[in-house]
């Protein structure tokens, strides 16, 4: 293990699915990995199949997941990053498959193509050194009130700001153990993967609405989004991770 960050204190993931061009990210990926196509994911998702039925343009499309995160305490190697307070952070996915490395655990679904966090972060060097990834720009994952929550994301091409509502009661994970799950990374980490070790959990009903400024990969997916108008919002809450961060073996 190259390195062991852990999160805690978790009061918010609210995570936005979409289907998204891969051509427009042009991120190399690991060795004999790819990303699964629309129509192939379409098979077991009723919702992409009816995007697809009305707009069979994005068949060849990638699925993506944009996940906004506050984090009430981040440290790396035992070392916290962060000043008192929550602080937030945003990770892109991609549904993907490819070869296993004997020290994955968990299930491997998804590739991490960016991820975010605040510039007010004290160790960024630290945060580089356990995610391939790491970018620092402005983000703020707020409760604007009780069941509220406000994000806000600026990038290089593009603004991504939401307004979630959470309903109904949380409910618990089933497990009661740990689960786990592997994520390897794109572009220049696409040597490297995370081996990920969760604790709770509970999903809460929501309803995401988004405003999208910009030209970028991401705003061509949320309008995509928007027009199909059924990819649900995630919203979760009160868990933990660690990760660590591993190099591919040698093939």
């Amino acid at each position: 293990m190259l390195s062991l960050s852990e999160i805690s204190e978790v009061s918010a993931e609210i995570c936005q699915r979409h289907v998204f061009d891969p051509a427009a990210v042009g991120n190399r990926l690991p060795q004999g990995y790819r990303l699964i196509p629309a129509e192939e994911y379409a098979k077991n998702d009723p919702i992409v199949a009816d995007l697809l039925r009305r707009n069979p343009k994005y068949a060849r499309f990638a699925i993506g997941s944009l996940c906004f995160l506050s984090v009430g305490a981040f440290t790396v190697d035992g070392v916290r990053v962060h000043p008192p307070g929550a602080t937030p952070m945003a990770f892109w996915w991609a549904r993907a498959e490819g070869p296993r490395d004997s020290r994955m655990q968990g299930k491997a679904l998804w590739l991490q193509i960016a991820s975010w966090y605040s510039r007010s972060l004290t160790e960024r060097s630290k945060i580089v050194a356990t995610d391939p990834t790491a970018q620092f720009t402005d983000i703020e994952v707020t409760q604007a009130e009780p069941d509220v929550w406000r994000v806000h994301l600026a990038l290089a091409d593009e603004v991504i700001d939401g307004k979630i509502r959470c309903s109904g009661e949380p409910t618990k994970r089933r497990e009661s153990g740990p689960g786990y799950m592997s994520v390897p990374f794109t572009g220049e980490g696409a040597g490297y993967f995370w081996t990920m070790t969760y604790f709770g959990h509970h999903h809460q009903e929501a309803r995401g609405e988004w405003q999208i400024q910009g030209t970028g990969v991401l705003s061509a997916a949320f309008k995509i989004q928007s027009e199909a108008g059924k990819f649900d919002t995630e919203f979760q809450n009160r868990w933990s991770a660690l990760s660590g961060l591993y190099k591919f073996e040698p093939k």
